[in-house]
This record gives C-alpha cells, sequence and structure tokens, in this order.
C-alpha cells in the first residue's frame, strides 16, 4: 500500500571495492554535503584505515564483510520498503539491492548502469577488486562469506546491462553463456524505447536501478574514478531514467562511483538524487 511505504535515503561509502582509491568515499561525502544536506539520511559507516589483504581472492574482503553485515542488520531492523543509496563503490549497493529483491512481489527487473561488467568471478578477476564483482555475487557466485549476507539471489533474467562498453574477457563469456541482455549506448540515444519495451514484454511490473556514474561519456562527466570513452549522454541518461520511474514501479535507485569534483552543484547529479528522492518521500 503507498501509504504505508517507508522510504530510506541511505549513505553508505564503501570504497575498498576499489582497491587502496579513497576517492569514492570522499565522493560520496560531497555528494552529501552538496545535495543531501536537509534530508534525512540513514548512514552506515565504513573504516577508513589501510588495507592491505587479499583474502579468498578479494582485497579488503575483512573490511567489506563487516561493514555489509552492519548494513545486513541496519535494513532487517529498519525495514524499509523504497531505498534511495548514496554509495562509494558499485558494490555498495548488493545489500541494499538482494534485500529489496527479497520483498518484491514479483521478480523485478534489475537495470545496471555501468561502462563495467561488474560481473568477474573472485577468481576470474584480475585485479582482485570487488567492485568488478558485485553483479556475480548477485547471481551467486563470490566467497561464500559474502553470499551468506545478501537477502537473495538474482537470476540472469533479471538483468539489463546498460552502457557496458569495457569487459574482460571471462565477462564476455559468462553474459553470453547466460544469455544477459546488453544494451548499448546507442540504444539509449534513441530514447531507451527498446529497453522499456524489453521490460513490458516480458512482463516486468517493478524495476530496481543500479547507477555507475561511469555510464555516462567521461566528455560530459568526468568525476569518475575509472572512465571509459563512448558512454552516454546525459541528458539521454535522465530522460530514460524519468520515464522508467513514470512506467514502472521503481523499488531502489543507487548511485555510485562518484570521484569528488569540487563543483557545488551539477545538473545531472541533481536530477539522479530527485528521482532517488522522490523515490523514498
Amino acid at each position: 500500500q503507498p501509504f504505508m511505504q517507508k522510504g530510506m535515503n541511505l549513505l553508505f561509502p564503501q570504497w575498498q571495492g576499489g582497491g587502496p582509491d579513497r576517492s569514492t568515499y570522499y565522493g560520496a561525502l560531497e555528494l552529501k554535503e552538496n545535495y543531501l544536506k536537509d534530508v534525512g539520511l540513514t548512514v552506515n559507516g565504513v573504516s577508513t584505515a589501510d588495507v592491505t589483504a587479499v583474502k579468498h581472492d578479494i582485497y579488503g574482503l575483512d573490511e567489506i564483510l563487516k561493514q555489509s553485515a552492519a548494513l545486513r542488520k541496519l535494513l532487517e531492523t529498519a525495514k524499509p520498503t523504497r531505498i534511495f543509496t548514496i554509495g562509494g563503490g558499485c558494490d555498495a549497493g548488493i545489500i541494499p539491492l538482494s534485500y529489496l529483491n527479497s520483498r518484491a512481489g514479483s521478480n523485478p527487473a534489475v537495470l545496471w548502469f555501468d561502462a563495467h561488467g561488474d560481473i568477474n568471478s573472485p577468481r576470474s578477476s584480475g585485479s582482485k577488486h570487488f567492485y568488478g564483482m558485485p553483479v556475480r555475487a548477485l547471481l551467486g557466485e563470490c566467497a561464500p562469506e559474502i553470499l551468506s549476507l545478501l537477502f537473495s539471489r538474482l537470476t540472469p533474467g533479471q538483468l539489463k546491462m546498460i552502457g557496458v562498453r569495457d569487459l574482460d574477457p571471462p565477462e564476455k563469456n559468462y553474459i553470453k553463456k547466460n544469455n544477459i541482455d546488453l544494451y548499448s549506448p546507442e540504444e539509449v540515444e534513441t530514447g531507451g524505447s527498446a529497453i522499456v519495451q524489453a521490460l513490458k514484454t516480458e512482463g516486468f511490473r517493478q524495476v530496481y536501478i543500479h547507477l555507475d556514474l561511469d555510464v555516462v561519456d567521461p566528455t560530459e562527466f568526468p568525476h569518475v574514478p575509472v572512465p571509459v570513452p563512448g558512454g552516454l549522454n546525459k541528458d539521454s541518461l535522465t530522460a530514460l531514467l524519468k520515464k522508467i520511474a513514470r512506467e514502472f514501479e521503481l523499488l531502489g535507485l543507487g548511485l555510485f562511483e562518484y570521484s569528488p569534483s569540487g563543483k557545488k552543484s551539477i545538473g545531472l547529479l541533481e536530477d539522479i538524487i530527485r528521482i532517488g528522492l522522490n523515490l523514498t518521500a
């Protein structure tokens, strides 16, 4: 029931998934400072101490587990019905997404906007950085300690990967083997109707949006740790996000991979944050 809606604005600036680079931690704090000053925020704290250990092929696993376990407990207690996550690295979104997926009335579609695949297994990852593994974890393949913290698993049929253009060979193989739908930046530029149509044809009513800012072309938005040329233009991205929020039931939105820009206000971020706050209002 809409009147039962209990939205949560969650700040989870987890950065360890990106290796020693703390830029997404400071990026999340800058978003809070510039765009979320007067907003009720639930904060899941993170360690800022140096990380050195690789365990089970994952860099910073101990810190990630500790932070994720705290977040799992927080969600179990608060029981939100909608979540807008302001993250550090894109791996910060797996607990909220698995939580919303477990509560959904039907299998929601997961729109994964990202330049990268994020679909390496710990073993296939060259860097051992967890931000290259969140999709694979959500599909049920990761360190057992990570999997035990997830509220649910996704199926490949729920996933729509949008704007992906930088895939490792093992990621390409996995996507092909599991028939995961990929949409090019061009398909978003033309209004995204192919994406919306596919969701409707497949009977999806509920949608979760994962948005890694490096999906946008770096000439239009360079404030990300790992920019990749050939991305979406920001106007067609925001038009598609608004269209999806209008035509489907939006369960959650996650905003990730922002590096500090030092700018007080960026239109693209304002647009995305407005969609997120509308969702939890």
